[in-house]
């Protein structure tokens, strides 16, 4: 193990006040690659062990390290796919083996010789389990069936997910998501802390409900109004409250999940080969969940009449999206653009945003050029029907009222063959 640098710097944080914060770099030897690791010391008996996408505001993450040391408890930062040069991609995440984590968590204990509480955000959160299974596995090579029979482990407390994305890849439009078998293997005491308005809002109790069938003992905590608290876009008053109390929520976290036994011996499972990770559409794809397209009764984001949405005898775009999701907002000249093709046609173009306060919507359309009406699903729930993860999400209804069509990602709607596509699901209606 290597101090390469103690760094004490002052900055003014996003959404905080100015302050300053410290840490000492450290290049730690594990299965022969040298990690770097951010120390942030404390003189507490807890050390926090956080897996990061390396995604988001830095300053947030330093901010909210730094304010986790001066409660008293030792924070390890390391971003996993910088420190072994790996792509930063999300199917990059999803095929860690969890070895190095596993070596992080043992080697944060006997470094500081304290409790280990692992904290994980979103795609990191599969290689942080498969991580902890592995120190399991470890840990009961080394000790007696009498020992091995004891419920607490020696120095791990469990992990805290931050809005956790568990799934092996992201799911074809209007399907159910499929987790990775880790969470349902895991054993160990977990608190999920889930933002509010993230796009994986509604699938928190389905996780719960994951984590649950392999014996873990499962808190959780919603965040209304959060949609990420390093995302650099989320400028929201509840996220801002947020950062400066969560280096408190990570405190009570670990004294919960402390106070939960912690099992070593592992739950039985194969972990399956790995699915082909499913990236964002770049076209209109036949659509595979059920055609028939939940009720659409919504209030307007302006001051206009919104009544239930009728499928029936047009083709209809329905769009779900947000104003601080830069590819939906990319996406919306090339919807205006088709919206006018499409004139004197019998189609509709309804989008529906997601989880945004209606003052947030009419603010955004007086700067953007918005020609077509925007309903408010308030809390997200209406997405939630729709099976939405990931945003922009869009399905295109044909004149018998069934979903043919979708895509979920950003794509250009003024193009030749969208039109043509549309304009085939009018001329089947007319024969």
């Amino acid at each position: 193990m290597k101090y390469k640098l103690l760094a004490c710097l002052f900055i003014i944080p996003v959404l905080l006040s100015a302050e300053a914060y410290c840490y000492e770099s450290l290049a730690l030897d594990i299965l022969d690659e040298e990690l770097t690791i951010d120390r942030y010391p404390a003189k507490g008996d807890q050390v926090v062990l956080f897996i990061d996408t390396g995604m988001g505001l830095k300053e947030r993450t330093k901010t909210i390290s730094s304010a986790v040391a001066e409660r008293g408890i030792e924070l390890w930062y390391i971003d996993l796919v910088e420190s072994l040069f790996l792509p930063r991609a999300t199917s990059t995440f999803r095929e860690m083996d969890g070895r190095y984590v596993a070596g992080l968590i043992s080697r944060a204990h006997a470094v500081t010789g304290k409790n280990v509480t692992v904290l994980t955000r979103a795609y990191a959160s599969i290689p942080s389990l498969r991580g902890i299974r592995k120190w399991q596995q470890q840990q009961s090579s080394n000790l007696t069936e009498e020992k091995l029979n004891k419920p607490n482990s020696d120095y791990l407390n469990g992990i805290i997910l931050l809005s956790p994305e568990l799934y092996m890849s992201i799911p074809e439009l209007g399907l159910e998501p499929v987790f990775a078998p880790i969470a349902s293997a895991t054993n160990v005491p977990v608190m999920l802390l889930q933002s509010g308005k993230r796009g994986n809002r509604w699938q928190m109790e389905k996780v719960v409900a994951e984590l649950q069938k392999g014996g873990s003992q499962v808190y959780s905590k919603l965040f209304p109004g959060v949609t990420g608290i390093f995302y650099a876009e989320d400028k929201a008053v509840e996220t801002a409250a947020l950062i400066k109390d969560f280096p408190r929520e990570i405190e009570r976290a670990g004294h919960l999940l402390e106070n939960t036994s912690t099992p070593i011996a592992v739950t039985a499972f194969t972990e399956k080969a790995a699915v082909a990770d499913s990236t964002l559409d770049m076209s209109l794809k036949p659509y595979k969940g059920n055609p028939i397209p939940p009720t659409l009764n919504l209030s307007a984001a302006l001051d206009t009449k919104a009544g239930e949405v009728d499928y029936r005898g047009k083709v209809t775009l329905v769009n779900f999206w947000a104003t601080w999701c830069r590819p939906c907002v990319e996406e919306i000249p090339s919807l205006n653009r088709l919206r006018k093709q499409m004139h004197g046609k019998p189609f509709q173009l309804i989008s529906v945003d997601y989880a945004e306060a209606q003052e947030t919507i009419r603010v955004f359309m007086k700067e953007v050029d918005v020609d077509f009406p925007v309903l408010l699903d308030t809390d997200g729930n209406v997405s939630a029907q729709w099976n939405v993860v990931v945003f922009p999400s869009t399905f295109v209804i044909n004149p018998e009222g069934k979903i043919v069509y979708g895509v979920k990602g950003g794509i250009h709607w003024d193009t030749e063959e969208v039109i043509k596509l549309l304009d085939n699901l009018l001329d089947q209606n007319s024969g």
